[in-house]
């Protein structure tokens, strides 16, 4: 993670972004806001350009004015500098048209900078036409980046990274063709968030939890990620995709390997992606019996009347699926991994229940179990929380669970910047900590489900609007005999 000593130097290093995609809902409600918020802080290099780069036939004022629509500012001179980092060019990266002028506008660039700069390409585009844009990409040269002295350009690609395994390698091996390892930043923006950062310091920096957080204390854990959304105008992708791929596969199972995993040799990206690795490596590969009896899948009533989602689709808006981490520190405990859209609210968290040792002491005063269990709260508003027992105020012996809570935006007197903001940070810094790696292990564990779910050919459960989802799955926990935890942190409610 970048150090204070690597933004100062940021400043003197020149950079130029080319976003493709630049017209698209994620470039124009997340990263160029998150420019926004960079510059108006003064963190971008005193050098710095980004290049628009869409199929739209926009004007540089007219790309800039549409920015209006998303980003809010009170200062003129904010906006004002802001934009005069951005120049709009017209091309379309996987058709191939365009790109010399494209490449000419880099070239000017880094005549007026007169400097070899970073060149960063930042792939805002749909996932279908990934491949395409690599081989287009790398048969115009614009992966070799500075021609001064060689400077490689770095690549920034969002999720899905592929449709299974096989799709995700052939994308690899086109992607590898023509960019390193090194220079490729593989975005997830979950692990931009301040909490998933904060777990390293929870789990590695706090002596009381280190030596609990293992299958001899923790009965199971509970990560949720829950929208009370639909697909909106996301159909035509969401149809093809479904809750599985689109969140499972990528979001929850890099926070659970986040985790779980053991403590890095050293607080790099190499030392944390190689412990990542480790975890996905050893989560169980399900058989077809298994996912039959481990997994749930639901489709929100009305799905099907979206727009651009098929009449007769069988697309899973509600996945979710239990597994196990086939190693010494976590073996026998179940993990939950479920989400859905259309649910009860927005919230993710990642909620650890101990076991109940029913103390002999107090076995007479329990109405009911109550495990102690650690909830952190990824979304909406970042913080830990931590439920324990406590005796009631009164005259009598009663004990009652009591939660223990901080939120990051009431107990820092310090702004908490978006995770696109801080991962566009690492990207122009050059540290891969806080991105994904390869994604082959995540497809092998995905893959089986998928395989079996198609082959069923049934259709999905339908669930309600608004409610925690289909039947099946209070079900699924309940034949464990565990239930459901309540995901949201109560002080960190909006």
């Amino acid at each position: 993670m970048p150090q204070l000593v690597e933004i100062e130097n940021l400043k003197n290093s020149p950079t130029v972004f080319v976003i493709f995609g630049a017209t698209g809902d994620l470039a124009r409600k997340k990263i160029f806001p998150s420019f926004f918020e960079l510059s108006k802080n003064n963190l971008l290099p005193e050098k710095f350009k980004i290049i628009a780069a869409a199929r739209s036939q926009f004007t540089n004022d007219s790309f800039t004015e549409s920015l209006k629509e998303t980003i809010t500012y009170k200062d003129k001179n904010d906006w004002q500098k802001f934009v005069s980092f951005i120049e709009y060019v017209a091309c379309d990266v996987a058709e191939n048209q365009n790109l010399e002028t494209l490449k000419k506008t880099l070239d000017d660039f880094e005549k007026d900078a007169k400097a070899c700069t970073q060149r960063v390409l930042y792939m805002s585009i749909s996932p279908f036409i990934y491949d395409k844009a690599f081989e287009n990409v790398g048969q115009s040269k614009l992966n070799l980046g500075c021609d001064i002295h060689g400077k490689k350009a770095r690549i920034v690609i969002e999720k899905p990274f592929g449709h299974d395994l096989k799709s995700a390698l052939s994308l690899n091996d086109k992607l590898t063709k023509y960019f390193d390892e090194s220079e490729i930043y593989r975005i997830d923006h979950f692990l931009g968030k301040e909490t998933v950062q904060n777990i390293f310091a929870f789990r590695f920096g706090n002596e009381i939890f280190e030596p609990v957080w293992n299958n001899k204390y923790i009965d199971h854990v509970q990560i949720t990620m829950a929208e009370y959304v639909g697909v909106e105008k996301r159909g035509d992708y969401y149809d093809k995709a479904g809750a599985l791929r689109d969140v499972i596969q990528n979001h929850l199972l890099q926070l659970m390997s986040l985790v779980t995993m053991e403590q890095p040799d050293k607080f790099d990206h190499d030392s944390i992606r190689q412990r990542k690795l480790e975890i996905l490596q050893s989560i169980n590969k399900m058989t077809p019996d298994v996912v039959s009896n481990s997994t749930v899948r639901g489709q929100y009533e009305g799905y099907r009347q979206e727009e651009k989602v098929d009449n007769d689709s069988l697309t899973e808006t509600y996945a979710l699926t239990k597994l196990h981490i086939e190693n010494e520190r976590w073996q026998g405990v179940p993990f939950y991994l479920r989400t859905g859209k259309k649910l009860t609210g927005k919230v993710t968290s990642i909620i650890f229940s101990f076991k109940e040792r029913k103390h002999k002491l107090f076995e007479n005063f329990y109405d009911k179990p109550m495990p102690n269990h650690v909830t952190l709260q990824i979304q909406p508003n970042e913080g830990i929380g931590i439920r324990l027992v406590a005796k009631k105020p009164g005259l009598t012996t009663s004990i009652e669970p009591v939660d223990m809570e901080f939120c990051y935006r009431t107990s820092f007197d310090a702004p908490q910047p978006d995770a696109y903001e801080r991962l566009l940070m690492d990207i122009m810094v050059g540290d891969q900590t806080l991105f994904i790696g390869q994604v082959a292990e995540s497809w092998k564990i995905i893959d089986p489900i998928e395989e079996v779910w198609q082959n069923q050919k049934t259709k999905p459960e339908v669930y309600k609007t608004g409610s925690w989802g289909p039947e099946s799955a209070d079900k699924l926990i309940k034949k464990d005999n565990r239930e459901w935890l309540a995901p949201l942190l109560t002080i960190c409610k909006i």
